[in-house]
């Protein structure tokens, strides 16, 4: 028998149900339920609906992560832990062995107790997670993680493990917009530095355990369907299993979940008209390939207007600002969010009208934009005080006199975005500011500021913070080519993957090359390295990781890349994903011949997230 055959002698077993027991009765059994998936696959919310529909019918469920906290503090204090980025050094199988720690109080504290006659037990992540973040995606060896996990779980599996299954492109796209509404940008932990091949690889785990063990595991494409879908499938098979073990009284799915018909509008139909625009000559398959982004934009706004308002980040044009118009009222923050670096007339009609609503998303989409733009600098001024963090990081770079003014206004109150705002400045005037904020100790900001400065002062600060702060240490190594610039790319290529690459720019020095061969698996960002680079080098990386990443691939040729190599590629990816509407958006791109905005204004930004 394997770890993963439930011990029932270690369940304890009892009565339930929704109506009185008759005497003699068999009492229910105590079941136990874990959701898994990666992050943004919507186990949360899924496990978080079904326990309010049975408890709705009187069936006491136990969430161990009830929205998304853990129910033991120590639990949530080694979570702090391991997601911590300033322990970039921590081992894999430290890391391993503090996710099972983890678990396991959670096991002790909460679930085993909870097993009690007629409860039913949901965890949000269970000792699965560590098989494949530690053995699928680290790399350690699965007879010796499964032998600690058979310590930590002690027999104690789940009767039923829900797999949400997406895939990652659709995973990405959900947290972006939570993380958007939510305004969280930026926001970003030890697992994130690795970039986002690292979740690919845990969803594969996942696939592969679902495999190992079907009779456990009940999967659910949770990117093809609703969530309505989803949660009639998962009821479905809850209430059986709940059935069989003697809860009665429990409502069908068809009784509690009615689904309504799926609009047919809601599904994609992209791919016999992408068929078609191929079909066409070149400059008529251009002009199709424009229509059909702009129709299907058009199609999914009255039913997912977020999803619209991320495809439109980057346009500047009249048809662009028409559909945001059509999206303001459901989404303004999503909106907001779009404008980032547009400077056209109309981009900054939209900031004046959003600038009271969403006041952080239009501070911040000023990041770039010169001062010699009209209504810039009249609109930082007037969002200063209500949001001065966004105001002064839109500052990022600039050296003018007014910069200067508007940091010595928010200083007291944005001490550490203004600090943050030097970033590139290697001045007397920013070295002052860095020195007196050195005394309160704002080194993660600090550091950022030093991005792209090579001088012995910056060393200096680098070699003095890298042992408490190495993730912001090399955040500051971007277009950085010294010699200990390299020295410390190389040697933390396999902690850092996506910080390191972003560091290098489009940078031919063959260095670069061979940390992008290093980093090529987990961080799409080597592909955004590549950026308009026409070298035979660059050619066999985006032919390398064209199914990996196909979106990234095409975003990597650059809108300015015209040659006939260049267009070919982009048909025959289009030709290979008609589906995909984020690769169809960067064709679009092309033949607009869109210049992309600076690499620097988008640090936080993942182009397979974010669209830009």
């Amino acid at each position: 028998m394997g770890i993963f055959t439930l011990d029932v002698s270690l369940r304890m077993e009892a009565g339930f149900r929704t109506q009185p027991m008759a005497p003699n009765e068999t009492a229910p059994k105590a079941i136990f339920i874990d959701f898994e998936g990666i992050d943004g696959s919507g186990k949360t919310t899924l496990s978080n609906r079904l326990a309010d529909l049975l408890k709705e019918q009187g069936v006491p469920v136990h969430h161990a992560r009830d929205g998304g906290v853990f129910r033991s503090e120590i639990s949530r204090e080694i979570r702090t832990l391991t997601r911590d980025p300033r322990f970039l050094r921590m081992s894999p199988v430290t890391e391993f062995l503090l996710y099972v720690a983890r678990d396991t109080q959670m096991i002790d504290e909460f679930i085993r107790p909870k097993l009690l006659p007629g409860n039913v037990v949901f965890s949000d992540r269970y000792l699965y997670s560590a098989i494949t973040h530690s053995h699928h995606a680290r790399g350690l060896p699965r007879g010796e993680v499964d032998a600690v996990l058979s310590l930590a779980s002690r027999g104690l599996w789940p009767d039923l493990v829900v797999y949400c299954d997406v895939d990652p492109l659709t995973s990405r796209i959900r947290k972006k917009i939570q993380k958007i509404r939510d305004k969280r940008l930026g926001d970003f932990g030890r697992k994130g530095l690795m970039g986002i091949g690292f979740r690919e690889e845990m969803r594969r785990g996942f696939l592969e355990l679902s495999r190992e063990d079907p009779a456990r595991w009940l999967v659910v494409d949770n990117a093809k369907s609703t969530i309505q879908q989803s949660l009639h499938k998962i009821y479905k098979r809850v209430i059986e299993l709940l059935e069989t073990r003697g809860f009665k009284g429990l409502k069908s799915a068809e009784e509690i979940l009615a689904i309504p018909d799926e609009p047919p509008e809601r599904l994609s139909r992209l791919q016999p008209a992408v068929e078609a625009a191929l079909s066409l000559s070149e400059a008529d398959r251009k002009e199709a390939i424009e229509r059909i982004f702009w129709s299907e934009l058009e199609r999914v706004i009255p039913f997912f207007p977020a999803y619209a308002a991320l495809f439109l980040s980057g346009f500047d044009s009249p048809r662009a600002n028409t559909l945001r118009e059509k999206i303001l009222e459901h989404e303004p923050a999503m909106v907001a969010y779009g404008l980032q670096g547009l400077k056209s007339p109309e981009s900054m009609a939209l900031r004046v009208l959003l600038k009271d609503r969403e006041p952080t998303y239009v501070a911040r989409s000023l990041s770039g934009l010169s001062e010699e733009i009209p209504g810039v600098n009249e609109l930082r001024r007037d969002l200063a005080e209500k949001v001065p963090d966004m105001v002064a990081l839109s500052l990022r770079g600039v050296d003018t006199p007014f910069a200067w003014e508007l940091r010595d206004e928010i200083g007291k109150t944005a001490a550490r975005e203004v600090l943050m705002s030097t970033r590139g400045l290697d001045t007397e005037r920013a070295w002052a500011l860095r020195e007196k904020r050195s005394k309160e100790q704002y080194f993660p900001a600090l550091l950022e500021s030093l991005a792209g400065i090579d001088t012995p002062r910056a060393w200096d600060w680098r070699e003095k913070l890298s042992g408490e702060f190495l993730p912001w240490v090399l955040m500051s190594l971007r277009l950085v080519g010294s010699e200990r610039a390299w020295a410390l790319r190389e040697e933390h290529i396999h902690r850092a993957p996506k910080i390191i690459i972003k560091s290098l720019g489009r940078s031919d020095d063959p260095r670069a090359w061979k940390l992008r061969e290093i980093a090529k698996n987990f961080a799409k960002e080597v592909l955004d390295s590549l950026s308009g680079l026409d070298s035979a080098l660059a050619w066999a990386l985006r032919v390398d990781l064209k199914t990996k990443w196909p979106n990234t691939v095409v975003s990597s040729l650059g809108a300015g890349m015209q040659s006939e190599r260049a267009w070919k590629f982009r048909w025959e990816m289009l030709r290979s994903n008609p589906e995909n509407l984020l690769l169809i958006k960067h064709l679009v791109k092309a033949v607009l011949r869109m210049t992309d905005l600076e690499d620097e204004i988008y640090d936080d930004e993942d182009d397979e997230v974010d669209f830009t």
